[in-house]
């Protein structure tokens, strides 16, 4: 029990006049007082266990004061070790860093004189590439004249020859004109040729036919043909199946005048069918000759008839313009009944077969 009690130090502030007293329990007095003040102020009462004295109490608080006092060297020895540890960890990194730079150093060296060797090289080749170029160019310049004297001569050439192209296309021209006259000259020699053999036969046959009889019965000899007239009136394509029949064709009268033509073709205001009609806008006889375009008289009238000694032109297939037909076929002395040359078995039947 004696030994659970202890000093405790009081003071009491006395208080000032008019103020109150607030007692409290402090270690020292303020710094700020004057030691002459203290015993006057505060009123000191000591308390400590019972049985320890107030020597102890002191040897305790000058303990405390030393154990005080030796903290601060160990905290400055331990931040002096702290500096020299992170000295030498600079100092490493540093050594570190500078190996690392001269080594990079001499690398750079290495690669500064590899390029300079490789720009001296590059230099060596440009100058022998600028000597090649240099005979290159006078190459090139006599190269320019050579092609200039050669475009020169060139075009004299292509004068010639755009002359002689001029020359070469006039004797075509002229060749052209040459064979046109030619072919000219040999149809017209055919014709004539053509014209003469029709007359020889013809005249032959004229003459033969005065002392033997020629056509057929019922069939009229005229300027070396038989003629006949049908019987009953047809359109002009039945008119030419009619004719063909008898080994025959319509009547083609291109080479006759009116002064040469039967009389009973010009004296009568009947109609015949011929063997006149238009093909593409083209008239043409049924042996293939051209005709002279006829007499028109209505829209669409694309066959030949002949009237009076006249042609004029009628529908081929109207009912209202069926007419009688005049056939004819060549006129031959004991002629028998076989292939008429323009018939529709024989081997030309004009562009109407």
């Amino acid at each position: 029990m004696a030994e659970s009690l202890m000093y405790a130090e009081l003071q009491v502030t006395k208080p000032s006049p008019g103020r109150s007293t607030s007692p409290w329990v402090q270690g020292t007095a303020p710094v700020s007082a004057a030691p002459h003040q203290a015993d006057g102020t505060y009123d000191n009462f000591q308390q400590g266990p019972v049985g320890e004295g107030p020597a102890r109490h002191r040897a305790r608080q000058r303990r405390e004061r030393r154990w005080r006092g030796r903290a601060l060297p160990l905290i400055l020895l331990a931040a002096c070790l702290v500096l020299l540890i992170t000295t030498i960890t600079l100092g490493v990194c540093y050594w570190q860093q500078g190996q690392r730079l001269q080594q990079t150093s001499r690398a750079h060296i290495v690669e500064r004189d590899g390029l300079w060797q490789q720009v001296d090289v590059r230099e060596q080749r440009l100058r022998q590439v600028g000597a090649v170029l240099g005979k290159t160019q006078e190459e090139l310049a006599q190269t320019r004249v050579e092609l200039g004297q050669a475009r020169q001569e060139g075009n004299r050439s292509q004068e010639d020859l755009h002359r002689r192209d001029v020359e070469l296309q006039d004797t075509r021209v002229q060749l052209k004109e040459t064979k046109a006259a030619l072919e000219q000259a040999q149809e017209h020699s055919w014709d004539l040729q053509q014209q003469l053999d029709e007359a020889a036969i013809t005249q032959a046959r004229a003459w033969t036919c005065q002392v033997t009889d020629c056509c057929p019965e019922a069939w009229v000899l005229h300027h070396g043909k038989c003629l006949y007239v049908t019987k009953e009136e047809k359109t002009w394509w039945d008119s030419k199946r009619e004719c063909e029949d008898q080994f025959s064709q319509l009547l083609v009268s291109w080479e006759w005048e009116r002064t040469t033509m039967p009389s009973f073709l010009t004296n009568t205001d009947t109609s015949f069918w011929i063997g006149l009609r238009q093909d593409q806008g083209q008239w043409t006889w049924i042996d293939g000759t051209s005709s002279k375009e006829p007499r028109t008289f209505g829209r669409r009238q694309d066959c030949g008839a002949m009237k009076g000694g006249n042609i004029e032109t009628a529908h081929c297939s109207s009912f209202y313009t069926k007419r009688l037909a005049v056939c004819e076929k060549p006129a031959e002395p004991d002629m028998p009944p076989r292939l008429f040359p323009f018939g529709p078995w024989g081997m030309k039947m004009g562009p109407f077969n």
